[in-house]
């Protein structure tokens, strides 16, 4: 299965850069072109989606999902 998940960017004239959001895993960002921005919220997303393998009760069963990231 693949998901497409949204991305909104974002150019602000008075800064001349570039914002990122990606509202289902809050994460907000900016680069100075639309270029850096794809490439750091792919790096954000992956970052988010790496979890934290501490955080799980003692009792869970832990499984795993290949997960690819790009740009499109």
């Amino acid at each position: 299965m693949i998901m497409k998940l949204r991305v909104e960017y974002a150019y602000d004239s008075e800064s001349r850069n570039w914002s990122f959001r990606v509202p289902s895993l809050g994460i907000v960002g900016g680069a100075g072109t639309r270029d850096d921005a794809e490439r750091k919220v792919v790096e954000a997303v992956a970052f988010s989606l790496e979890g934290d393998d501490d955080a799980a009760l003692a009792e869970a069963e832990v499984g795993y999902l290949n997960v690819e990231i790009a740009a499109s």
